[in-house]
């Protein structure tokens, strides 16, 4: 919905042409233009009667011009055609249709059902023709010609590419997420459409678990689709083997690589796996070395401010783990630690003040009858899990004569202290004996590299893989490779324009500011195409992508 929107500066109105749409079931804001005063706008539209032309029709064109320069520099569509056998008919492509997908749903459209509304309205639309429809059947048709074993020769020939750039990958950074779906396995017939942890806290829908391995580029290497009930720590394994091989087929030695990954991957025998082959940098549970925890800060070194201006601390020492002495540093950061302490007093004062309210009503004796496993499913319902140690309770049998139990509950004090002291804290551990304690500090902590991504398949903008609508499990896996696929395409093009010093959001801000204009002379009443105005970063963009060469005039 695009709509106008006075604000008020000074007691003085200004104009903006805003779009709003729904994201997450709220109404949001996704775009914004400034117009200006009432004078501005009026004077704007008398020089546009002053332009030799009148626009007919105006496009988004910024963002979907560099998804096709990226697509021609790593030949995407070329790669899939050479590995898919489809019979040479007039249309797309099986390579076109997928990119198609991935550039339709970076433009918002979350099903193969949208995208032939979402093409009649973009500029594809004369830039692309060929004589069928864009239906979700024709889609899922394409699907069908990309098997496991062609999208690992797809992926191989993107990371030849890649390399072939200078992304040779030193460091790679692994993690897991998870997104529900709408489709039902009955009958287990499905291998990845399981209940499991979700992260959107959707336990009553299906899910389905994503593995993405990234460079120290922020560049994905790697990802896998995997079942839903399956826990991270036993998926790593699997990941561990991709790299491997995929590292064989690009002729990268293992043993140069080192892997980062958090505490919910380690075990005894992922360690041992990984370390045969490469080596590593990870962190543990805060039990694994509660002594460590007591070290007085005074003994902490200062390594180096992060981007939030906050100095990280670390102490370094040797400690075994898993049957192995591995260099260890416990680091430290004082806005994390507030942040944390601040976040469990809040949370404790919220339990405290629910419990206290339950027990005043088990102690009346208004309401209906109660009995134990009732009152044990509110209470866990109210103590997260995470502060079960330190918040202990009882239920109490309802005596004689009353129909409800009782409830006591208290503060384990010495659980408490131990909790306190994790805040600000984490426990790394490595094999690479030789890096400086910042080093090994700085590796683990560009972790959230990785994580940002995930981040980004959570954009409805970008590359979303959620929300998940299809059932076989063929189609929901080359659905997450072609979101895995956008990320690629956005993390190049943030590589490629990192001269401009933009964020990702502030990059896809700025191409999604570059539009089209379909436009008639006001004499011959001939249609032409012009590019809208642009700022100099955007004009430089345009410049830099060869943007120009895709305008179908």
């Amino acid at each position: 919905m695009v709509f106008l929107r006075k604000k008020l500066v000074n007691g003085k109105p200004y104009w903006y042409i805003v779009e709003s749409a729904r994201v997450d079931g709220k109404v949001k804001t996704i775009f914004q233009v400034y117009l200006g005063s009432a004078e501005k706008i009026l004077e704007m539209k008398r020089q546009c009667e002053s332009l030799p032309y009148d626009k007919l029709r105006s496009f988004d064109y910024g963002k979907l011009a560099a998804l096709l320069h990226v697509n021609e520099e790593l030949g995407f569509t070329d790669i899939v055609n050479k590995h898919t056998d489809k019979k040479l008919i007039d249309g797309l492509s099986v390579g076109e249709y997928l990119l198609l997908d991935v550039i339709g749903k970076s433009h918002g459209v979350l099903s193969e059902n949208g995208i032939e509304e979402w093409f009649k309205k973009s500029p594809l639309a004369f830039m692309w023709k060929f004589p069928h429809k864009l239906n979700c059947q024709n889609f899922l048709n394409q699907m069908n010609y990309v098997d496991l074993e062609t999208m690992k020769k797809i992926e191989d020939d993107l990371c030849r590419v890649l390399v072939g750039k200078g992304f040779t990958p030193s460091i790679m950074f692994v993690d897991e997420s998870n997104w529900f779906t709408y489709a039902n396995n009955y009958d287990d017939e499905s291998e990845l459409l399981h209940k499991g942890y979700n992260k959107k806290h959707r336990k009553d829908k299906n899910q389905i678990c994503v593995s993405l391995a990234v460079n120290e580029d922020n560049i994905p290497f790697i990802h896998e689709t995997y079942s839903g009930n399956v826990h991270d720590s036993e998926e790593f394994s699997g990941i561990v083997d991709k790299i491997i091989n995929r590292l064989t087929e690009l002729n990268i030695c293992s043993e140069d690589l080192v892997l980062v990954f958090d505490k919910g991957n380690n075990s005894k025998v992922n360690i041992e796996k990984v370390t045969s082959k490469m080596n590593f940098v990870g962190s543990v549970k805060a039990n694994q070395a509660e002594k460590l925890l007591d070290v007085p800060l005074s003994k902490y070194e200062c390594l180096y401010k992060n981007s939030k201006g906050n100095k990280i601390f670390g102490y370094r020492t040797k400690h075994q783990f898993y049957g192995t002495e591995y260099t260890t540093v416990i680091t430290y950061n004082e806005g994390t630690y507030k942040l944390q302490k601040s976040t469990y007093e809040t949370n404790k004062s919220r339990i405290i003040d629910s419990l206290e309210d339950l027990r005043r009503r088990l102690e009346s004796s208004k309401g209906k009858e109660r009995n134990r496993s009732s009152v044990e499913r509110e209470v866990a319902g109210i103590i997260l899990k995470k502060y079960s140690s330190v918040i202990k309770y009882e239920i109490i049998d309802a005596l004689e004569g009353k129909k409800k139990p009782q409830l006591k509950f208290w503060i384990d004090e010495d659980n408490e202290k131990k909790c306190e002291k994790t805040f600000g804290k984490n426990i790394l551990f490595t094999d690479k004996h030789k890096w400086q304690t910042k080093k090994i500090v700085k590796t683990y902590n560009s972790k959230n590299l990785v994580e940002d991504d995930f981040k980004l398949l959570n954009d409805h903008l970008l590359v979303p893989v959620g929300p998940v609508y299809h059932h076989k499990d063929e189609n929901i896996r080359v659905h997450v490779f072609l979101a895995m696929v956008g990320l690629l395409f956005y993390r190049y093009l943030a590589w490629e324009t990192k001269m401009y010093g933009f964020s990702m959001k502030k990059l896809i801000e700025k191409l999604s500011e570059i539009k089209i204009a379909v436009v008639q002379e006001k004499e011959s009443k001939k249609s032409k195409i012009i590019v809208e105005e642009m700022d100099t970063k955007q004009a430089s963009l345009f410049s830099f992508l060869n943007m120009e060469k895709y305008l179908p005039f």
